[in-house]
């Protein structure tokens, strides 16, 4: 065989393979459209319609709307699957060279709403993270940025889990022990551009969120919720809102106090949780 037949074969194989080799690789998903709701799933490999992801951020819509008192938006909202992370990679260093490397994004324009992800172990939690931004964006404007990635840390976290996110309670109650942090909500609504969150800058936002939705059922934890509704109103209504570190601080004594045991409340709950896991295993075997 000559080596030009022997190189094009070659070309078409890897190309069938990959889907990914070609120039036709920069362009975005369309093999497949699955529309639910706000959502129009684009994707470059077959995806079941009834996929028990494609329900679970259709019903992501109604938990939003429903634990933050927000009235949703009928906005379409494009997700753009791809198959892998090449496939990915490949197009969004095309396209939006100047972001970071990341595994999903949540892109706003003037006229667009848009999700980019792949296909990959983490593809759940991702879609859930953005898909919230997106959701989110589409019903009230001008989030402010601790709140707009404190509210995707909750919901990324799945139905049933009430928002807890384990890795971000281990890594705050590490950072708490060794000295390295303390709540502080009037440092996270000073930020206004994304690189200037850490990933304890995320965290800590998560945890004000959890802690305003989820806080035990007392006084303060009727406050905080109100607190909380009050800004996405005014957000929605006027498009702009007052900071609340301030207003939480007037109106919860000690409010970095209860901040902290929550944190302390939520360390020992999945601890506990944890230790039945492993009591578990071990009997089984």
């Amino acid at each position: 065989m000559r080596p030009a037949v022997e190189l094009l074969i070659l070309s078409m194989v890897l190309t069938s393979l990959t889907g990914c080799i070609t120039t036709r690789s920069l362009e975005l998903p369309s093999r497949d459209l699955i529309q639910r709701g706000q959502l129009m799933i684009h994707s470059d490999f077959e995806l079941p319609e009834r996929h028990r992801l494609v329900e679970e951020l259709t019903h992501l819509r109604l938990d939003i709307s429903r634990i933050l008192d927000v009235r949703p938006s009928d906005e379409s909202i494009d997700v753009y699957l791809f198959k892998d992370a090449d496939c990915y990679d490949r197009y969004m260093a095309e396209h939006h060279p100047l972001l970071p490397t990341r595994r999903a994004f949540f892109i706003k324009s003037d006229t667009r709403l848009r999700v980019y992800a792949y296909w990959g172990e983490k593809v759940a939690e991702d879609l859930r993270h953005e898909v919230t931004h997106a959701y989110l964006h589409s019903a009230v404007p001008n989030l402010p940025l601790w709140l707009d990635e404190g509210l995707a840390e909750y919901f990324e976290t799945g139905r049933g889990t009430h928002g807890v996110h384990p890795a971000h309670i281990d890594l705050l109650a590490q950072q708490m022990a060794q000295g390295h942090w303390q709540p502080d909500l009037t440092h996270l609504e000073n930020m206004t551009a994304i690189g200037e969150m850490n990933q304890l800058a995320y965290a800590e936002s998560w945890l004000w969120v959890h802690f305003l939705l989820e806080g035990p059922p007392t006084r303060t934890d009727s406050i905080a919720a109100d607190l909380l509704s009050a800004q996405l109103r005014s957000l929605r209504d006027r498009g702009e809102s007052e900071k609340i570190a301030h207003r939480l601080e007037q109106e919860i004594p000690n409010l970095r106090v209860s901040v902290i045991k929550h944190l302390e409340t939520l360390n020992d709950l999945k601890t506990s949780a944890l230790d039945k896991r492993a009591n578990i295993d071990v009997s089984s075997h």
